[in-house]
């Protein structure tokens, strides 16, 4: 089962406490539920590639596909939740430069990987006009192929054309890859409660 943990920062103390409970109840159902259909549908379509065409397509399918799919769910899972939300996926060792965490995210990012947090688990981070949801995100062996520090020609070649500034390769089954981050706008959040 899904744990929830409550990350209060030093900058934004008492601010989750502000929520209602039933307010603190809807985010954590939100976060649990878009990041697993988030996940799912990023694990699907590579796993759809890998097998039909290979590590080296499934590079390009990123490339060409990776934000908008990312955009889509994220439209999808704010109709179906009846809450607008934003997904993105960050790290360190990033692929793509928009995966890159800006300042706030760093800051949990780095408490994540240092803590060795398990993926099963969601830190909360609440902010004066979203909360947001950061969940870990581990290497599996199918990512090797990928993302592994031993690649192919061809997927150094599809890497070299498509990532040239690319960090995320090197990696061993079970390292720290980043984290699925879901936003949750606290004005469509109230709206939501209302009309529930």
């Amino acid at each position: 089962m899904k744990r929830l943990i409550l990350l209060v920062l030093v900058f934004n103390i008492g601010a989750f406490a502000q929520l209602s409970e039933q307010e603190k109840s809807v985010i954590k159902q939100i976060a649990l539920k878009a990041h697993e259909d988030y996940a799912a549908v990023l694990r699907n379509a590579m796993k759809n590639k890998l097998q039909k065409e290979g590590a080296a397509k499934a590079i390009e399918y990123c490339y060409n596909n990776a934000n908008s799919l990312t955009m889509r769910t994220s439209s999808k899972l704010s109709r179906k939740l009846k809450v607008k939300i934003k997904l993105k996926r960050i790290s360190f060792k990033n692929r793509n430069p928009y995966n890159y965490p800006n300042v706030n995210e760093e800051k949990i990012l780095k408490q994540l990987q240092q803590n060795k947090i398990d993926e099963k688990e969601t830190v909360i981070a609440d902010y004066k006009h979203e909360v947001m949801s950061f969940q870990p995100l581990y290497v599996k062996k199918v990512c090797l192929k990928c993302h592994g520090g031993n690649l192919g020609a061809d997927v150094k070649k599809a890497l070299k054309k498509y990532y040239t500034t690319d960090k995320a390769v090197g990696f061993e089954e079970g390292d720290f890859r980043g984290a699925i981050v879901v936003t949750v706008d606290k004005k469509s959040l109230k709206k939501h409660l209302q009309n529930d």
